[in-house]
């Protein structure tokens, strides 16, 4: 995870449509609160069609650089990814795997700075409807209630810098400082799977490979070791050059925010420009 800037206004369908449902869902919790507070009652859902809407997705995509807003990771060549609630809008849990309860944040289905793009796996496989406070008696539970009282467990990456909860040793993720907060998103966001461990290891692994090539000199007069380089791999001197410089500008560029696992590479290689 990395600090997200989220660009603005809001997208339009967020303000226009989404504003106008709201409206209606305010007034269905005004009008009987308590069957809203009914296991699986559907009074207050949302509709998709707003929060999804294409427009909506493209800026989160946008101001994500296409990555997972969790893990970091860029799903969109073989999924479609999921417009992801942070605070749930449908129900939540305060234990993981335990009891649903509702509401949900409703009142914040539309909400521009609630909403994320994150892979499927994340989204659906792993976090859900968990959304754990430090003391869960200061909850929310209807729209005319203050967020400000809450302390959630997991890190909002538009308000907070996953930085300094979060930290990596080669690939494998860790809380820093024993962090209550890091240790709750390791878990919640499952961020510590056998796959995404596996994605990390290539990641570092390719970077490797292109600090080495990188480090070659191929001006001239080349040396033994440079020509030895350029026979093995059957390129010419512009090819090897045009090889070269583009192994330095992936090492350079490993830690900038569109970057894929920047938050792994800044925490194992913090001498890496970030801007």
């Amino acid at each position: 995870m990395i600090r997200i800037t989220k660009s603005q206004p809001a997208p339009a369908p967020l303000t226009t449509r989404g504003a106008k449902h709201l409206l209606k869902l305010r007034a269905t919790q005004v009008a009987d609160p308590a069957a809203c507070r009914v296991p699986g009652n559907k009074l207050l859902e949302s509709r998709d069609g707003i929060y999804n809407d294409a427009l909506v997705k493209a800026r989160l995509l946008s101001d994500q650089h296409r990555k997972c807003c969790y893990c970091e990771s860029r799903p969109t060549s073989v999924s479609y990814g999921d417009v992801e609630h942070f605070r749930p809008k449908g129900g939540y849990q305060q234990v993981r795997g335990g009891t649903l309860h509702k509401p949900g944040y409703y009142w914040l289905a539309y909400a521009w700075d609630n909403l994320y793009f994150a892979c499927h796996l994340c989204n659906q496989e792993f976090k859900g409807n968990y959304f754990p406070l430090r003391n869960p008696t200061k909850r929310a539970a209807c729209h005319t209630d203050s967020l400000a009282q809450e302390q959630p467990l997991l890190i909002d990456p538009a308000t907070e810098d996953p930085a300094r909860y979060l930290t990596f040793r080669q690939d494998a993720i860790a809380p820093k400082r024993a962090s209550r907060r890091g240790k709750a998103c390791i878990e919640a966001f499952g961020l510590a799977r056998p796959e995404l461990i596996n994605r990390r290891i290539e990641h570092l692994k390719r970077l490797t490979h292109a600090r080495i090539i990188g480090a070659l000199d191929l001006s001239l007069p080349l040396s033994a070791t440079a020509s030895q380089f350029l026979r093995d791999a059957r390129l010419s001197l512009a090819e090897g050059q045009a090889l070269v410089a583009d192994a330095r500008r992936i090492w350079q560029e490993a830690a900038l925010d569109a970057a894929e696992f920047a938050g792994m590479v800044r925490a194992n290689f913090p001498h890496l420009p970030t801007v």
